[in-house]
């Protein structure tokens, strides 16, 4: 969700793959991401050149003059492109979006047209924490964190008759955290637009996660943000984290094109570590 999964970085990875002597012709094919997220405002719509296997031609590119429509089943919406982000496209109203409702997004680049559909997915289920705040101790060597005791991992438990897929993204939110590994600065400000400590965890259809606290980075509030998500993202996730040994294409729910459109629906939770000094 993480690491996001963005279409746009496979780019470089696909082109070192296919760099070789051998001759092919060009191939253009648009590439669409696009992500759906309940009551945020969409501007995760994304769209470029898949690279050309030709020997003379980069590819990549993003694509800036796109028409670019998301249909609901009782409305619809033109997006607008983001000049000072090239390829970016974005909608100022926040669209309703209810869980069950389908919604397809069409494109159209010059006479082709592409086209996807996604289902918004339920709202996540209600979680239970074995604990909602943490105290470890603020130890100054990294001999003592070493031979430190951590307190037992935080239990994340929900109801999943159904076996549905979510996953977690775990945010440190502080500006300034304090580090809990002894080694690096205290107070390291977040870069700009994002967290100090951010990780995401694979797709899962059980019904709980553990938080291990080694995993943890910073003290400070831990946004935990729990996010059903649909198939289509699990088969992307997948094909990405796919055997090196493996050269299957990316998952692409696009017809005419390559790429992804799905939904994300989510509930947010607060995880508290506290120094013990």
């Amino acid at each position: 969700m993480k690491k996001y999964i963005i279409l746009l970085g496979i780019v470089p990875f696909l082109s070192a793959c296919f760099n070789s002597d051998l001759e092919f012709e060009d191939q253009y094919e648009p590439v669409v991401e696009a992500y759906l997220y309940v009551g945020k405002k969409l501007d995760n719509v994304y769209l470029s050149s898949m690279i050309s296997f030709g020997a003379d031609s980069l590819g990549g590119e993003m694509i800036t003059d796109a028409q670019i429509v998301l249909e609901g089943e009782s409305d619809s919406w033109f997006l607008i492109h983001n000049d000072s982000v090239p390829g970016q496209y974005y909608l100022e109203d926040i669209p309703d979006l209810k869980q069950g409702e389908s919604f397809r997004l069409q494109v159209e680049i010059g006479e082709e047209i592409l086209s996807a559909s996604t289902v918004i997915p339920d709202d996540p289920p209600p979680v239970s924490m074995s604990s909602t705040s943490v105290y470890i101790p603020k130890v100054d060597h990294m001999m003592d964190f070493k031979n430190m005791e951590m307190p037992d991992p935080v239990e994340l438990t929900w109801d999943n008759p159904s076996a549905k897929y979510f996953f977690l993204d775990i945010q440190n939110i502080e500006s300034y955290p304090i580090s809990i590994i002894p080694d690096p600065p205290d107070h390291r400000p977040a870069p700009p637009g994002r967290f100090v400590f951010q990780m995401i965890t694979e797709p899962t259809n059980n019904n709980y996660y553990f938080i291990d606290l080694r995993q943890l980075e910073y003290f400070g509030t831990h946004r935990i943000i729990f996010t059903s998500v649909n198939e289509e993202y699990v088969y992307l996730y997948n094909s990405l984290n796919q055997d090196t040994r493996e050269l299957n294409e990316p998952f692409s729910n696009v017809e005419n094109g390559l790429g992804i459109f799905t939904a994300f629906n989510s509930d947010t939770l607060y995880l508290e570590v506290v120094p013990v000094y």
